[in-house]
């Protein structure tokens, strides 16, 4: 029943009381006793039907007890007025009341022994350990994870205070997260290590819950704690990784953006030493064309000691392993000739190391390079299992960056190719007339901004078509050859010779004026004063060449090869006609 109507039953009952107890016509003491012993039974069970109902009990115990407190009081007016019909009432009351009162209490007890069961059975099973402590901090209660995790059993914790397995710094913390319980604050789960019985501690999340007696005092705190080591060591571990692929991506975009050669090896490995947990030195072994695998760097080792050691696959101390391995045996070294092993302990310091992760780079299923980390210090230093999670990320990462600087490397040796392919002459292998007109832009530029002279001079060959007839094209190609070779040993190493094509080559003469360009003429006319050996044949040509100075007699290279090749013209009228003729031997 609700507890208004409870306590609106109990203000009437009283009253009615009250009245039949003033009402009495007789107050012998005996009498009178009896009915405030009555009275008190009737309060008494009222009082305990309301307090009751408040409870989380079965609602019959507050019943049964209404039921008697009726029958009690049908029975003090039987005994006030003498009418048997109120005894009948009293024990019908009583006969129906005791009953329900009896019964709700056999279901509550044991429905409250369930409960208990229950409780118990979720707190031994909590996969969180919980600590039951008194206010002075001594241990009460421990469930049996509390027990697995700290390494003791039910006895020992119960002999022990939470303080005993904290250190300085957490029992700080939760002095704090105590007294700001108390205060009444919110408070959230903090982190502490505890101490247990094993080698190390654990990382603890704890809670902390007051606990109250029945006066809703407090009398205890409930500890709630479990272990976040590993979560911890987990998070760690990504955050290491998360800062090491950072640090390889901006190696990645640098190496990208360069050569891949010798010295961006050596930074490529200070750089992951320094980002790579519990490493202090490195090397990367390169397998090259003989099949062997060479020392191309190495980080915190003398590499010019090394430098000259190479291994067969079947040498390395990874037995030409494709998985990343941990490494604490070097006897295989030592099995090595004494040279090598000289310079291994002297320059790659071998009796200092105490643990190697190699991490083998493949490119296109291969092993192309091992890059060995090594430790000085530990010979654990790898075996975590994020370490090794990290290490062949890293290896996949560096296959990927290996395979696209060979790409992009192919890809700029073939533009490179094709770009000195389009400046130069397939045949005699001089600068072609895309090339020269290039090179002779920027010599302009650079005379008039430095405000010098420049010359060239245009070269024609005279009756190099009479050749090509007698002894056919693939002669003449051959005798251009040989010109083109002479030509380049009367130049400066600033001066540019060019193929404009057919039989016409053209000279560009930096920082040179009219006297200069007149003296490499006569250089040229020196140059066709030997005959030419061809296939056996000898070939006695001569050449006609016109000059022009820059800024004399223009001021663009179109303007100056326009007054170049008109006194090539002027110059090759001049000659006789037997001596543009072509003597062949």
């Amino acid at each position: 029943m609700g507890g208004k109507l409870q306590v609106y039953l109990t203000s009437v009952l009283i009253i009615v009381v009250s009245a039949v107890v003033f009402s009495m016509h007789s107050f012998q003491p005996v009498r009178l006793l009896a009915v405030l012993s009555e009275m008190v039974i009737i309060g008494v069970s009222l009082v305990a039907a309301y307090l009751l109902g408040n409870r989380e009990l079965h609602r019959g115990i507050p019943l049964g007890l209404i039921l008697l407190s009726l029958s009690t009081y049908f029975d003090l007016l039987e005994a006030l007025t003498g009418m048997n019909y109120y005894e009948f009432i009293s024990v019908a009351l009583l006969v129906v009341g005791f009953p329900i009162l009896l019964a709700s209490s056999i279901y509550h007890i044991r429905e409250r022994k369930r409960r208990i069961s229950e409780f118990s059975a979720v707190l031994s099973n909590s996969l969180d350990g919980i600590l039951l402590l008194d206010l002075s901090e001594n241990i009460l209660y421990p469930n049996k994870t509390a027990c697995d995790l700290l390494g003791f059993n039910e006895g020992q914790l119960k002999m022990k205070k939470i303080s005993d397995f904290l250190s300085e710094e957490g029992a700080k913390k939760f002095r704090e997260a105590r007294s700001a319980l108390f205060a009444g604050q919110n408070l959230s789960a903090f982190e502490v290590e505890l101490i247990t019985s094993g080698e190390s501690p654990i990382v603890a999340e704890i809670s902390l819950v007051i606990g109250r007696n029945a006066n809703e005092d407090p009398d205890s705190i409930i500890l709630t704690f479990k272990d976040v080591t590993h979560i911890r060591r987990i998070e760690s571990a990504l955050v290491e990784q998360n800062r090491f692929q950072k640090v390889l991506n901006e190696l990645i975009t640098e190496v990208l953006e360069s050569d891949f050669d010798e010295e961006s090896y050596k930074y490529f490995l200070m750089k992951c030493v320094r980002s790579f947990p519990r490493a202090d030195a490195a090397a990367f072994l390169l397998r090259e064309d003989d099949n062997r695998f060479h020392f191309v760097a190495t980080y915190n080792y003398d590499f010019e000691e090394l430098k000259p050691i190479s291994f067969a696959p079947e040498e390395l101390i990874q037995k030409s392993s494709d998985e990343v391995v941990i490494i604490k045996d070097y006897s295989v070294d030592y099995k090595m000739d004494s040279e090598r092993l000289k310079r291994i302990i002297k320059g790659g310091r071998l009796l200092e190391i105490k643990s190697t992760l190699s991490i083998p780079i493949k490119i296109d299923g291969e092993v192309k390079m091992y890059f060995n980390l090594d430790s000085l210090s530990s010979a654990n230093a790898f075996d975590d299992e994020e370490i090794m999670n990290t290490a062949m990320g890293f290896g996949k990462a560096i296959s990927v960056l290996l395979w696209r600087i060979n790409t992009v490397n192919e890809l700029r040796r073939q533009r490179e190719l094709m770009e000195r392919l389009s400046m130069e002459d397939h045949l005699t292998g001089l600068p072609n007339r895309r090339a020269f007109f290039d090179s002779a832009m920027r010599q302009i530029e650079l005379s008039k901004r430095n405000g010098e002279e420049m010359a060239i001079l245009y070269l024609d060959l005279n009756d190099f078509k009479g050749v090509n007839d007698t002894l056919g094209h693939d002669f003449g190609d051959a005798l251009l050859k040989s010109i083109a070779k002479r030509l380049t040993t009367i130049c400066r190493r600033s001066d540019l010779t060019a193929r404009m094509g057919g039989d016409e080559f053209v000279f560009i003469l930096p920082s040179t004026g009219r006297e200069g360009a007149i003296e490499a003429e006569a250089k040229v006319h020196e140059a066709f004063g030997e005959p030419f050996s061809v296939k056996g044949r000898r070939v006695k040509l001569t050449a006609s060449v016109g000059l022009a100075v820059y800024p004399e007699n223009g001021k663009s290279i179109r303007e100056l090869l326009i007054v170049a090749d008109e006194k090539m013209y002027e110059n090759k009228e001049i000659l006789s006609k037997k001596l543009k003729k072509a003597t062949i031997v």
